[in-house]
């Protein structure tokens, strides 16, 4: 479905919003996870510790090597310091190996600053029997820093998708205004063609017959038709007041066209009928309805198929809304391209430019403040499109 242009900026920003409030999810959701998981390291390695205490105070030396080996397999990188905090051993910290002594007491004391600043404060070991005081400073298991990682590799994901949608969405945006200009450049040509070439061929004929009141009146016709064309188009992007007006003789104006410009192989297959109430009334824009109707009634004759067939005009009034159907009994559309077909640039003729509905849709839904949609449609039956218009 075709996003309004109006609401081009409300969309970028719920986009912005849903993608922050996403990553702030994944980023406290993570940090809890992180928290729980370094208590948990917490309460392993003091367990860990406690179980060595009983263990030198038991005196039994191989299992109490064997305990120590056990201990310098967890996975978290570990550093015992002595009761004023300096290193005195380290597992873990494959880094500290290579260096020189005091270069590897210095790195290690700033790992022992850096963990306590991330949330691991040290276990103490305290054996008053034998006057022993030993600090335990342990850092993040892999898996926690793998943790930590995933909200900015999240990010990426998450920005990278907020990116390929917005640029998607710009492209499509500048594909149906593309659409639109071109559209309604055709439009342009087209609306002010059909007069032109009537007034090109008056003119030759007036040089023939200077004095036949029939041709001053159709030159009168088409120039005022050229006035009509100009002043549509200028109405496009004003917004004029709507005034109370009846629906008869705006139906009527719009049927009359069409069927004076009905191609010479359907002038005798086309039928027409109207079934409206002469008092049926509703604020609308004169001008321009009789452009969405003269539209609506253009695509019912060409969906005869050079056939011929009958368009029918039905008006009505339900509660506070009126309805004007414009029905036809042609190839109909298929249910999935219902929406579509209202869209910049959607058409199924060869050399169709796809604005006449997107037209009626603006007209309609941003002047009129009312709605249009295919009521109904079916393939080889006919299509009926209601116009709704508040009263």
């Amino acid at each position: 479905m075709r996003i309004p242009y109006r609401l081009v900026g409300g969309f970028k920003g719920l986009l912005f919003v849903a993608a922050v409030a996403i990553i702030a999810g994944v980023m406290l959701y993570t940090d809890r996870t992180v928290s729980e998981l370094r208590e948990s390291s917490r309460r392993h390695l003091t367990l860990k510790i406690e179980r060595f205490k009983m263990l030198f105070l038991k005196g039994d030396d191989a299992e109490l090597d064997l305990y120590l080996q056990e201990m310098a397999a967890k996975d978290f990188p570990l550093i015992v310091a002595d009761s004023a905090g300096n290193p005195m051993s380290w597992s873990g910290l494959p880094d500290l190996e290579r260096l020189p002594n005091e270069l590897a007491q210095a790195r290690a004391r700033s790992y022992q600053h850096e963990w306590v600043g991330q949330g691991n404060p040290p276990v103490m070991l305290e054996i008053p029997e034998y006057g022993l005081k030993y600090y335990y400073y342990y850092g993040d298991s892999n898996q926690i820093r793998r943790l930590r990682m995933m909200p900015w590799v999240e990010v990426a994901v998450v920005g990278g998708l907020v990116l390929i949608g917005y640029l998607g969405f710009v492209s499509i945006k500048k594909s149906e205004e593309r659409s639109v200009w071109v559209g309604m450049a055709r439009e342009t040509a087209h609306q002010l063609g059909t007069p032109l070439s009537s007034l090109l061929g008056w003119v030759e004929l007036l040089n023939e017959r200077p004095d036949d009141p029939e041709l001053r009146r159709e030159i009168v016709r088409d120039l005022e038709r050229l006035r009509i064309v100009a002043d549509r188009f200028n109405r496009i992007g004003s917004r004029a007041p709507l005034e109370q007006q009846k629906l008869r003789p705006i139906v009527d104006n719009a049927v009359a066209y069409i069927s004076r410009r009905l191609p010479q192989s359907l002038e005798n297959k086309v039928a027409t009928e109207i079934r409206l109430a002469d008092n049926l009334e509703a604020p609308v824009d004169k001008t321009l309805l009789v452009w969405v109707l003269e539209n609506l009634l253009k695509n019912g004759v060409e969906a005869l198929k050079g056939e011929g067939g009958t368009i029918t005009v039905t008006g009505a009034q339900r509660g506070r809304r009126v309805s004007l159907d414009v029905a036809d009994d042609g190839c109909g559309i298929p249910r999935q391209e219902w929406r579509n077909i209202f869209r910049p640039g959607y058409t199924t003729k060869e050399r169709g430019w796809g604005l006449g509905l997107s037209l009626a849709r603006r007209i309609i839904t941003d002047v009129h403040g009312g709605k249009i949609f295919v009521l109904n449609s079916s393939p080889d039956e006919g299509t009926t499109i209601r116009v709704q218009l508040s009263v």
